[in-house]
């Protein structure tokens, strides 16, 4: 049955059987899993992470950004969760979902690349000055 509203349980794992209407949020895992609003059953996870999803409560009601764009799964199912709601989103293209996923990879690599910089810097400094420093 098509689901129009989410409940946000907090747990600390993830349980094998999901039921129908339920948000299972699993902070200290950053997870947050729920069986796809569709219908059809398939358990759809959505890490919490900087470059995936970001979960926000707001009295109780929770909200999960970006949609949830089941490409993978043949029911291609599309939505988003906001405010306990589920807000259905219109079918995308192959073509669409091609370049959604191009640029949810130059957004990780961005991310990833302003993140690891001054380490890698660093890291790069220390290799080119090594064979010139002067031992004590």
């Amino acid at each position: 049955m098509k689901q129009s509203f989410l409940r946000a349980e907090q747990v600390e794992f993830i349980p094998k059987e999901l039921d129908d209407g339920i948000l299972y949020v699993s902070r200290r895992f950053r997870t947050a899993s729920h069986r796809c609003c569709c219908g059809c059953g398939i358990k759809i996870v959505t890490p919490l992470r900087e470059t995936e999803y970001k979960l926000t409560e707001v009295n109780g009601a929770v909200s999960l950004e970006p949609s949830i764009g089941n490409w993978n799964h043949p029911c291609q199912a599309h939505y988003w969760i906001r405010n306990n709601r589920v807000v259905w989103a219109a079918a995308m293209t192959p073509a669409q979902i091609a370049t959604g996923r191009m640029h949810d990879e130059a957004v990780k690599a961005a991310y990833f690349a302003k993140v690891a910089w001054p380490w890698w810097k660093k890291l790069w400094r220390r290799i080119l000055e090594w064979p010139f420093k002067k031992s004590n």
